[in-house]
């Protein structure tokens, strides 16, 4: 009897065998006959590769045509399940011979009315299932046969494709993301690390040329001296290299047209320049990881005084590259163009540039190495870099945030003080200037933010400095912190994994339903009487009341016009505690105040009241601001809000103070400031500012005095204006 069990046991095996077997033989007829396949799956893609919008993060899968005649796919399908194998049913789309498509797993955003009739897609959005690593991804024909499928693996890499390759269609193999196309396979052996090269005298600033001289253990070295990652086709060291003063050889990467969608100019005379060398040993069992250094001959001193250097490198593909380059129009520009007619798209156009997108697919490597003013060498370490802000990354002169990550050198943090308070930062700001003030002083938000440093809101410090980018000056910037979990960490205490940032309506930790959280503050001050002291006193408990009065208070005596709605960041503990600032009520961050102290005609002229106009939102505090307009009608709120504003404006902003803060700092960065504005301004006529009649290329020290002047004549007229209309618009003048 027993012996009859174990005869039926293994029949059943076999049988289970034998119908695993067909099933696998099925497959593969169906992949011989079949002339669409699935040739490549990511399931996490971070910044594997991006969609005809830009956009990186979605699951794809590619479909490859391996026939010789076009293939409509039309009423074929694809699924990630044996019960439904047609899940998700393509469109009408061909594939040519040889050609591929991708399959997206996201939402269908695209404007199709306003395609153009020639457009021939080659993406497909919308699909309604998400791929996950030990799934089977499944592609059917018309005819609801399954014509190809692919187990996927239960480990597959992040940023890593399963794929097939052209010599052998029927294997999977882990690689490199190649989206569009099919490659041939190329073979390669088990490397062995080497160790990088090292210099015998450290990257600087120097007065006279400069010998360096190059070592490794093994392998030969080579190197280059244009930023750009050597390899064997590089320069051969055969002995010193002398660095010289190269600010007169012609520039490279500042001659790179099709970078800016606003002001393009570029210089016209050479840039100063520093010289990066990047070495690399390689023997026949590989190559090392690349040692950097940053050498400045001869440039001139004064010029650069009392600024920290910023030597930035990187591959010039990362930056200027049309597929990838973080800092050009792009391909990405191209793919809109190809497939919208402007006269028929109503959306927002500038979102369609390669130094338009965001995320992390949009980060870059980089190699960052600072120096003080005294040019001691502060800082060398590798990170990641994005281009950030709005409307900035639409000029020539962009902003950029750079990341502290462990995948890159180790460091989860940047290594090193800068600031003097104690702080470890993740990520810091490399920052130009906003809005017009770009082009102008670059030091309005610099220099507001310093004044009201000490009032119940989060300010962020400064430091100035000079940026090169692979050797080549690239201008003045600020060194800033960024307002994120680290920032609060350190100012108020509270641990990173109990925080929530709302910044502009969005989330900035956690989930992005933590908007809500914010949003229930804001609707319940707009359906209910604030005048009834029970209502009041929950917005009290919700609210840090004084951090909100304060953000009001100085956005409003400055009349930034970028405010209240757009350039908004608040914050609270996600779960009480022990702590002082673990209370669970939103606070709120200071920062983008380009746009403010007479920037604009008819917005933030001292003259104007910034209570019920200037907001390009058409969001003032009386006059659309759901929140402050309901919160003034408490007495409590209004002349708690009455008594803070004076302090601000007698405290903060007293005219006798601010003045010779304002003619200090633009003392000590006035060379500097112009020679920036001289490097991307050009001619640009910036016609929303007062002055701009005046002005005439090259800028220079008058252009500069006069656009400084400008600020103190607002806050040298501001009180007298502002606090009269404080006090008409709450009902408190005299009459």
């Amino acid at each position: 009897m027993k012996r009859n069990k174990q005869l039926i046991g293994i029949c059943a095996i076999l049988v289970l065998f034998s119908g695993i077997c067909f099933a696998q033989t099925k497959v593969e007829k169906n992949n011989a006959s079949s002339p669409v396949v699935i040739s490549e799956v990511c399931t996490h893609n971070t910044s594997a590769a991006y969609d005809d919008n830009g956009d990186y993060g979605a699951d794809y899968i590619e479909l490859f045509n391996r026939s010789d005649s076009a293939v409509s796919l039309l009423n074929w399908g694809l699924s990630d399940s044996n019960k439904d194998l047609r899940r998700f049913i393509l469109p009408d789309i061909s594939i040519e011979p040889g050609h591929c498509i991708i399959v997206w797993c996201n939402e269908i955003t695209d404007d199709t009315d306003a395609y153009l009739e020639t457009y021939v897609p080659v993406d497909v959005h919308g699909v309604n299932f998400h791929l996950s690593n030990g799934e089977r991804c499944i592609l059917t024909d018309e005819d609801g046969k399954v014509a190809d499928s692919v187990a996927i693996l239960e480990d597959l890499p992040r940023n890593k494709s399963y794929v097939r390759f052209l010599d052998d269609l029927n294997g999977w193999e882990v690689s490199d993301s190649s989206p569009y196309r099919v490659e041939a396979r190329v073979l390669s052996s088990e490397k062995k690390s080497l160790k990088m090269p090292t210099f015998s005298l450290p990257g600087g600033w120097f007065s006279e040329n400069v010998e360096v001289e190059l070592s490794a253990e093994k392998g030969d070295i080579y190197y280059t001296l244009d930023g750009s990652d050597p390899d064997e086709t590089s320069i051969k060291y055969d002995g010193p290299i002398t660095v010289t003063n190269r600010s007169e050889e012609e520039n490279i990467y500042s001659a790179i047209g099709d970078i800016a969608a606003e002001n393009d100019y570029l210089p016209e005379e050479p840039v100063d320049k520093g010289t990066v060398i990047k070495a690399v040993a390689i023997t026949e069992d590989g190559a090392s990881d690349v040692s950097s250094q940053t050498y400045f001959v001869g440039l001139d001193d004064k010029a650069y005084e009392g600024l920290n250097i910023v030597s930035i490198s990187f591959s010039p593909d990362d930056f200027f590259g049309y597929d990838k380059g973080i800092y050009v129009t792009g391909k990405v520009r191209e793919l809109f163009l190809n497939k919208v007619n402007m006269d028929l798209y109503s959306g927002d156009s500038s979102q369609f540039f390669n130094f338009a997108k965001k995320g992390r697919g949009w980060e870059k490597e980089v190699n960052v190495e600072i120096f003080s003013p005294e040019r001691e060498l502060l800082l060398e370490q590798k990170a990641g870099i994005r281009i950030h802000g709005g409307w900035t990354r639409n000029q020539n002169q962009k902003n950029f945030q750079i990341y502290a990550r462990e995948e890159y050198d180790g460091n989860a943090r940047f290594n090193y003080d800068f600031f003097d308070n104690g702080a470890s930062y993740s990520k810091l700001m490399l920052r130009a200037g906003g809005s017009t003030d770009i082009f102008v002083t670059k030091l309005r938000d610099a220099f507001i933010q310093s004044l009201v440093a000490d009032r119940a809101i989060g300010t962020q410090r400064t430091i100035p400095c000079a940026v090169f980018l692979n050797g080549e000056y690239w201008g003045f910037y600020h060194l800033q912190e960024t307002i994120g979990t680290s920032y609060i960490n350190h100012y108020y205490g509270v641990d990173e994994n109990n925080i929530i940032i709302v910044k502009n309506g969005e989330s900035r930790t956690n989930s992005p339903d933590d908007v809500k959280f914010y949003d229930e503050v804001v609707s319940f001050a707009r359906d209910n009487d604030m005048s009834v002291e029970a209502n009041y006193r929950k917005i009290e408990e919700m609210v840090d009341i004084q951090s909100l009065i304060d953000y009001y208070a100085i956005e409003t005596y400055v009349g930034n016009s970028d405010a209240y709605q757009n350039n908004y960041a608040v914050w609270r503990s996600r779960d009480p505690g022990f702590g002082e600032y673990e209370d669970c009520r939103w606070r709120w961050l200071l920062f983008d105040l380009d746009d403010s102290c007479g920037m604009n005609m008819d917005a933030n002229t001292a003259d104007i009241d910034s209570f019920v106009t200037g907001n390009w939102y058409d969001n003032n505090p009386l006059n659309g601001d759901v929140l402050f307009s309901a919160l003034i009608e408490n007495q409590e709120f209004k002349n708690r809000f009455v008594s803070s504003f004076m302090e601000i404006a007698t405290n903060n902003f007293r005219y006798e103070d601010v003045s010779g803060k304002l003619w200090n700092m633009a003392s000590q960065y006035s060379t500097a400031i112009i020679n920036s504005n001289n490097r991307f301004r050009g001619d640009v006529q910036l016609e929303e500012y007062p002055l701009y009649e005046n002005y005439e290329a090259p800028y220079d020290e008058a252009d500069f005095a006069e656009d400084i002047g400008w600020i103190d004549t607002f806050f040298r007229e501001r009180a007298d204006y502002i606090i009269q209309y404080m006090l008409d618009d709450l009902g408190l003048g005299q009459g």
